[in-house]
């Protein structure tokens, strides 16, 4: 497939149309989620995807990303770094894509485990065609669901607070007392209540604010409040959640990126020494600016 050919507008369309005919020829049960099933549902304002987003069944995962691979799908290189957030999917490419899929086992702002939410939304899913191609997505509430939980990561976005209004406003004008239910139950169920709080009480239904443990709520909220620093807030609770022998290695870790970990899509290329130095410069640059901030502002006291 030429990437000169295949532009963005129907790469991402097909993108969800191939993890379709995947899950169907293994009999995994896989959902796509946000971009056109948002648009569908009228949960996202119509614009061009440069990815496509899928929730795979947990537990056979693995088997398809593997059968991605075998497509010539692949992961970006990097290295496993700290989150604020667990970790929840898995971003694929391809040379001759001009998008991206990420494949998810969870979706952060469920609190609850990951195998129960996919049951939730799997339960209620509808069917609808994207790319001439059936394709399993979550139902109307459970797309609201999602959709909002994908908003209210970060507030300060404009796209974020317009998705956040759509599903508010479907929630109140638009939606039946059977959505409304349904919203609500899938928000029970999977532990969303904590994430979702201030736009049930806005939406004039029950708050459900007592998902997860004190960890999982804490993570979720430091995450909000420190979306842009998130990765150098991250490795700073890191290293002062380590044991005290292990904090230099640590704070090396945090520094130090060697040359072939350096991000990057082809895998079968080293950055040259000059770029190299040149990321590490960058993200130097970066972490320093996210720490003053992350000391100055709202994220002090909670790098323990």
């Amino acid at each position: 497939m030429d990437a000169e050919v295949l532009e963005l507008s129907a790469a991402a369309p097909l993108a969800h149309a191939l993890a379709a005919d995947i899950a169907r020829r293994r009999g995994i049960r896989a959902l796509s989620i946000k971009g056109p099933v948002a648009e569908h549902h009228g949960l996202r304002a119509p614009r061009m995807s440069a990815d496509a987003d899928v929730l795979v069944e947990p537990a056979r995962f693995a088997e398809f990303c593997d059968d991605l691979a075998g497509l010539g799908w692949r992961t970006r290189v990097g290295r496993d770094t700290p989150s604020l957030l667990p970790q929840h999917s898995a971003t694929y490419i391809h040379p001759d894509w001009p998008c991206d899929i990420d494949v998810h086992w969870m979706f952060p702002g469920f609190f609850a485990d990951a195998e129960v939410v996919f049951e939730a939304l799997w339960r209620s899913r509808s069917t609808l065609t994207i790319a001439s191609t059936r394709v399993s997505a979550p139902s109307r509430p459970g797309t609201a669901v999602v959709m909002a939980l994908h908003a209210v990561r970060d507030l300060r976005a404009e796209r974020h607070r317009s998705e956040r209004l759509l599903v508010l406003t479907a929630l109140t004008d638009s939606f039946t007392e059977n959505e409304r239910d349904e919203f609500i139950g899938i928000v029970r169920v999977g532990g969303a209540g904590w994430a979702l709080k201030d736009l049930l009480a806005q939406a004039g239904l029950p708050g459900v604010d007592d998902d997860g443990d004190e960890a999982r709520r804490l993570g979720w909220d430091i995450f909000r409040s420190n979306v842009d620093d998130a990765s150098s807030v991250a490795w700073w609770r890191q290293i002062g959640a380590a044991r005290w022998w292990e904090k230099p290695a640590w704070l090396w870790r945090a520094v130090w990126v060697p040359r072939r970990d350096v991000p990057r899509n082809d895998v079968d290329s080293l950055p040259s020494h000059r770029e190299a130095w040149e990321y590490r410069v960058r993200r130097w640059a970066r972490g320093w600016r996210a720490t003053m901030r992350h000391l100055r502002g709202n994220g002090k006291g909670q790098t323990r």
